[in-house]
């Protein structure tokens, strides 16, 4: 795009589609003036439609909107047979008194450039006009030509081509006088003085502009809108719609976070222009992640999340979400200049998720990367429930994360700078169980840390952020989940339930027990599968056992060292494979009973289980029941929709039912 420097203004449509076209195509060190009169030595002035100074010389260039068949001679033109103004020979006229000026101008020993005329001839934007030179060399172009004749040497009527020197460029500018005057009036508008243009588009121009009233200064970004540069008036009537309803939207948003500030429209009969401070920062896809430290990355989080919040509840939403309008700054702020109000705030949220969803992995922290992968999948998700998360993420010093290799932890470490270990129930290969005590809030834990955790990090985050919303008594609850100095190692924290897993108590059951803890889990699994929420591990190291209440406990992931008794062990893997979340999490619990109660070391496979089961007597198991349970070990039981499973296992006809496993007639009444 050329500089263009405006020393008058265009006298028809022809002339402002002309100037229009040549600033656009003509290369960024082209300089284009318009409009201008150069003065003889008489004191007559010669106007001038557009001056070039260009590469291999300086052109005068006489534009014409003739329409029609333009059959143009060395002395005389003719338009579909009537006699027109010979344009060249005014245009070549102009171009000697120039070069006359210039080469009285220049110092001694530096060559004036070469002059020459030049005609454009327009027709109607462009189209419409047939063009016949008698003579070929002639310097009369139509738009499909000018650009090339006016950056190639072969239209030079020298003899000779020299490329013109940025020195002859200046002493041009200097001959021609006023120039840099001339620019800085074209540049101001108002206090408002424009320094790079940032794009220009059918009429609608974007500069970065600053803002010198006196002794102090401020960047500003200025949106004008050029009517008379439009393709039509239907077109420029829209985009001044549009530009109004902008700042209806900045003047309806003034004070909230992340909204630029703008000041009125400018009007002054020629262009519309809309003052919005520069915003601070680079814009989003100029941003640097690789310096950006989880610190900053967390500070840029927070400013996002409120500014979204705080726009949303003026009843608007940002809707552009372009990474070129988000600027980020290394000083945490974040600024929005492309609000247009025109999605739903669930879509809202949904491509601010998308769209932060890097920088968001910049903190390290599970808690906040399973919020915006939830949200940028379009699942229901709350900014509220983000910021609380980050607010707690905040709380914690950098220097407290653990950076360390999860083998060397020991009692006593601080985890996170929010847990402090105590002592290590269980170790595995790949994990490890801790009771563990919350350093602020002095009350026990349990702290779970995984190894290598990449094939299992989407259902780990998505079990966390499911189990995080429910209470069930008979589920563990989860309070965080954090990474310990890598992606590869995360901790989970639980409330710490007090009692032996199932497996310990093999040989410890007292009769009457395994009544009251089967229907409570049988019941806490119905509750979660209805939440589409499945524990996946269910065994009896994963059970956890009180006189009077049962618990699951290591949802997603399943220890290690319980892997050894891991319900799907005993299952046949085709049937297994086949088999629903739902399905499998009940032949986990079935066989974790069958196993514990079973003589030690008897169930090692299905056919074992199955045999056990046929051992045990009707007292402890009546037969009913234990058909039912005979057909979750061979996956023969069809879950039936909206019926409990207490229901479906016929639970509440067994005589001598458990206390506290309320029948649904009394559910009912």
């Amino acid at each position: 795009m050329a500089k263009q420097i405006r020393f008058g203004d265009p006298v028809n449509e022809s002339e402002r589609w002309a100037f229009k076209l040549l600033a656009q195509d003509l290369p960024d060190d082209y300089l284009l003036l318009t409009n201008i009169e150069i003065p003889t030595q008489t004191g007559q002035a010669l106007e001038v439609d557009a001056l070039v100074i260009g590469q291999w010389g300086i052109y005068v260039v006489d534009v014409k909107g003739y329409i029609g068949q333009l059959e143009a001679g060395q002395h005389a033109w003719q338009l579909d047979g009537r006699d027109v103004d010979n344009s060249l020979a005014k245009a070549n006229y102009v171009a000697r008194v120039l070069a006359g000026r210039f080469k009285h101008k220049f110092p001694i020993g530096v060559y004036a450039p070469w002059c020459q005329g030049m005609v454009f001839v327009t027709g109607r934007r462009g189209s419409e006009i047939s063009l016949r030179k008698n003579e070929t060399d002639l310097s009369i172009y139509t738009p499909e030509q000018i650009v090339d004749a006016l950056t190639e040497d072969w239209a030079l009527t020298s003899r000779y081509a020299h490329q013109v020197t940025d020195q002859q460029k200046q002493l041009v500018l200097d001959a021609i006088g006023q120039v840099a005057l001339v620019e800085q009036r074209n540049n101001k508008i108002q206090d408002f003085v424009k320094q790079k243009c940032l794009y220009i588009k059918h009429g609608l121009e974007i500069w970065q502009a600053d803002y010198n009233p006196g002794d102090w200064q401020a960047p500003w970004l200025l949106k004008i809108l050029v009517p008379s540069e439009c393709e039509d008036r239907e077109q420029a009537d829209r985009l001044e719609k549009q530009m109004r309803e902008e700042l209806y939207r900045l003047q309806k948003l003034a004070g909230c976070s992340g909204v630029p500030y703008s000041a009125p429209l400018i009007q002054d009969g020629q262009q519309l222009v809309l003052p919005i401070r520069m915003p601070r920062g680079t814009a989003m896809h100029q941003f640097d992640y690789q310096k950006c430290d989880r610190t900053l990355a967390l500070n840029l989080l927070v400013r996002a999340a409120v500014a979204l919040q705080q726009i949303h509840r003026r009843g608007v939403t940002v809707s552009g979400w372009g990474e070129n309008g988000i600027f980020l700054s290394e000083g945490g702020e974040v600024e929005f200049i492309d609000i247009r109000d025109t999605l739903s705030e669930a879509d809202d949220i949904q491509h601010f998720a998308a769209v932060f969803s890097d920088l968001a992995h910049c903190t390290h922290e599970p808690r906040i990367t399973s919020w915006f992968a939830e949200a940028a999948r379009g699942h229901h998700t709350s900014l509220d429930e983000l910021r609380v998360d980050l607010a707690l993420v905040l709380q914690r010093p950098e220097a407290s994360r653990l950076a360390v290799d999860p083998d060397a932890l020991s009692a006593g470490m601080a985890i996170d700078g929010r847990y402090q270990l105590e002592e290590r129930v269980v170790q595995g290969n790949a994990s490890q169980l801790w009771q563990a005590r919350h350093l602020q809030g002095q009350y026990p834990c349990a702290l779970s840390v995984y190894r290598g955790v990449s094939e299992h990090w989407p259902h780990l985050a998505s079990t966390y952020k499911a189990l995080k919303g429910i209470y069930h008594p008979n589920v563990e609850q989860v309070l965080d989940f954090g990474e310990m100095g890598g992606k590869e190692a995360l901790y989970i924290t639980r409330a710490w339930v007090e009692g032996d897993s199932l497996r310990d108590r093999q040989g410890q059951i007292v009769v009457g027990q395994p009544a009251q803890w089967f229907p409570q889990l049988l019941t806490a699994l119905y509750y979660l599968h209805n939440q589409q929420i499945y524990h996946g591990a269910i065994c009896p190291a994963n059970i956890i056992c009180q006189p009077q209440r049962a618990v699951l406990v290591n949802f997603g992931v399943g220890l290690d060292v319980a892997a050894s008794g891991y319900a799907r062990n005993y299952a046949d893997p085709e049937l297994w494979a086949s088999e629903g979340q739902a399905e499998q999490d009940l032949f986990g619990l079935v066989a974790s009973f069958v196993d514990v109660l079973a003589p030690a070391g008897e169930c090692r496979d299905r056919e074992g289980l199955l045999a056990a089961l046929e051992q045990f007597s009707p007292e402890l198991m009546p037969e009913s029941f234990r058909a039912l349970c005979r057909q979750v070990l061979n996956f023969e039981l069809q879950l039936v929709d909206g019926v409990d499973y207490l229901t479906q296992f016929g639970w509440h006809d067994l005589p001598g039912r458990p206390a506290g496993v309320v029948p649904p007639e009394l559910m009912e009444a």
